[in-house]
């Protein structure tokens, strides 16, 4: 059995592996580095024999910073870090970089940025570090407008080690609470903090824990909720991926407050590094006592049990979920009873979101004022974003409640202003709203006919066709109704279908948009649960916002030029080099020869729209139209 004492144990043997004496190069592991081949960077860096044990190599999650990935790290011994990203190119040349930086000549190439340790061997999370010069100004600028509350540690710490994460300050919350608070005063604290569910309703966390910790029936669940299904989402993933002790710990908080001795984690299958992650998380902390019987040696015991989604994007809707974990088929009912009252197996259980968990041990070492330094009165505290889209730094960003949309597209994103027409906010059943400089808080994005969701952020360029995209939105929906009831089901493809014949240029009049406004207004209202009632906001928004666009599309006219059935590509004669580069990469020998002065003409009949001339003509001859009906 573990005490507290013992605590302070794993944290030394954490220092030691964070902190050492030698060099230390720590790879970005998560999805993201692997998808950019930071696997075999790793493998080769620690099959290097020459070293021995005189540099240390190994994984850790995600920074955040994933348009530079994959991402290196090396600590020296007198606690200054280098931050490498190689951008999807790491080869040979990359590789004798870090090997020369890691003998102690640090190169310039590829490097991003040079930190130190404010006080050398102590390291809780990013906010210990000083940055003291910048390789490249675009990651300096990633990281200014953010506050790094939650995911201080990710790319930081070995997930898989959890001395690591005692070694930054993990777990002292929970012992805070087992032995100076009662579960009330934990409740209390939360409800103070103002701390609103980050998965994508907003209700008030310590709200629904009052509820559950209210019932007279002494069996109590907690879940926590990984089921992340938006498209371009990935923010679950991250933390997960990269921190999974700091959910584990909220959980056990959470499960604390309400007197729960069961909890669970529901999270996606395709997601087998999270799975891999908290797996071993759960079993590490279970291994020292910090799970199981009489926690730390508290009076409090609590079992933590891992479940897989079967995928679908309703399974993330509460009622979906549970009935999925007792064995029915993934689909919503009718509320009240709420979950807090009548949950799994009947009994009262709490759904958090994995990054509202994450916030508990934050609130419960600082406090509840604390926490409301940052954010707005009545959102908050910090949000995570998953910023996507036509940005040059897209990636994985916390940032204050209420900061502003400039702050993050422009400065965090590096997008031109100019340049972006819209944002898709809060996944597919967020909305699509202007670009314009307003906050990213609840309320904010509220009155603009949208939803935080749980925090996708695109960001869309003047290019975009937002009518198709709208339309791709709801195509996603309609195929991940559970079917339940008929507004969804039937409802969904008709709007579907309706939008399709828009952007196939097959709608004859601007009727089609009231009957589009009509059903999406009567979907939302009859739908059962949130899926169906959400799914139309892309529709309703971008119509309130971009009508001309729809206008135009009913017209048969694409104003973005994206939408294959009503464009038209045309060559311009007068600026012809005769390379024949169209004519030869045409698959359908739709690019004719023609004799005199047009050299070249396309046969629209034949033309599949591929783009290929127009992508391959070296003289921008090749010109796209959209010239609508009269």
């Amino acid at each position: 059995m573990i005490f507290p004492c013992h605590l302070q144990e794993l944290a030394e043997k954490g220092k030691k592996s964070l902190c050492p004496s030698n060099p230390k190069i720590s790879i970005g592991l998560a999805t993201c580095g692997r998808s950019s081949g930071a696997l075999d960077l790793e493998k080769k860096l620690a099959a290097r024999q020459s070293w021995k044990s005189e540099v240390f190599v190994g994984g850790v999650g995600c920074l955040g910073a994933c348009y530079a990935e994959p991402l290196v790290s090396l600590r020296t011994p007198d606690g200054r870090y280098y931050f490498y990203g190689f951008h999807g190119q790491a080869d040979s040349n990359s590789l004798w970089q870090i090997i020369r930086a890691a003998e102690g000549v640090p190169s310039t190439r590829y490097l991003l940025a040079r930190a130190r340790e404010r006080q050398p061997g102590t390291l809780r999370g990013i906010q210990d570090l000083e940055l003291e010069k910048v390789g490249d100004p675009g990651f300096a600028l990633f990281f200014k407008a953010q506050a790094r509350r939650i995911t201080g540690r990710c790319g930081l710490i070995n997930p898989e080690s959890l001395p690591e994460y005692v070694a930054t300050g993990g777990y002292s919350a929970l012992a805070r609470a087992l032995f100076q608070l009662q579960p009330e005063d934990v409740i209390a604290m939360v409800a103070a903090s103002g701390l609103r569910g980050r998965g994508g309703a907003g209700f008030l966390t310590g709200k629904k824990w009052e509820l559950a910790s209210l019932s007279p029936d002494p069996e109590r669940i907690v879940i926590a909720n990984a089921d992340e299904g938006d498209p371009g989402a990935y923010m679950d993933r991250a933390l997960l991926e990269s921190d999974p002790h700091s959910v584990l710990e909220g959980l056990i908080l959470a499960s604390y407050a309400v007197r729960a001795s069961r909890a669970y984690v529901f999270v996606r299958h395709e997601y087998p590094l999270a799975v891999q992650n908290l797996r071993r998380a759960i079993s590490a902390a279970r291994a020292v006592g910090i799970l199981g019987k009489q926690i730390l040696g508290s009076g409090f015991s609590l079992e933590v049990h891992l479940v897989e989604s079967p995928g679908a994007f309703v399974c993330g809707e509460e009622t979906s979920m549970l009935r999925v974990m007792t064995g029915k088929r993934g689909e919503p009912y009718l509320r009240p009873p709420y979950p807090s009252s009548a949950g799994l197996w009947g009994h009262p259980t709490v759904v958090n979101n994995v990054e509202t968990l994450a916030n508990i041990p934050w609130i419960i070492l600082h406090g509840p004022d604390a926490f409301r330094e940052v954010g707005t009165e009545k959102s908050p505290g910090t949000k995570i974003f998953c910023l996507a889209g036509d940005v040059k730094r897209p990636g994985f960003i916390e940032v204050p409640l209420g900061t502003s949309t400039r702050a993050v597209i422009e400065e965090i994103g590096g997008a031109a202003p100019s340049s972006i027409k819209a944002l898709q906010v809060g996944g597919p059943s967020g909305g699509i709203v202007p670009y314009s400089d307003f906050s990213l808080d609840y309320e904010s994005v509220a009155s603009l006919g949208a939803i935080m969701g749980s925090g996708g952020l695109v960001v869309l360029n003047t290019n975009r066709c937002l009518v198709d995209l709208a339309r791709h939105l709801v195509d996603f929906m309609a195929r991940e109704s559970c079917g339940k009831c008929l507004f969804c089901r039937d409802g969904l493809a008709e709007l579907e279908a309706m939008m399709t014949s828009l952007t196939n240029g097959e709608a004859r009049s601007e009727v089609v948009l009231a009957e589009l406004e009509e059903l999406s207004k009567a979907v939302a209202d009859m739908a059962l649960c949130g899926l169906g009632k959400t799914a139309v906001n892309p529709v309703l928004t971008s119509l309130k916002f971009f009508r001309e666009e729809y206008e135009a599309h009913a017209r048969g006219k694409c104003p973005a030029l994206t939408c294959r059935p009503l464009i038209n590509f045309e060559i311009i004669s007068s600026q012809c080099r005769d390379c024949r580069c169209c004519y030869l990469v045409c698959p359908t020998d739709a690019v004719k020869r023609r004799g005199g002065r047009e050299l070249y003409a396309v046969a629209q009949e034949h033309c599949i729209k591929c783009r290929a001339c127009y992508e391959t003509c070296p003289f921008g001859c090749i010109k796209i139209t959209s010239e609508g009906r009269l």
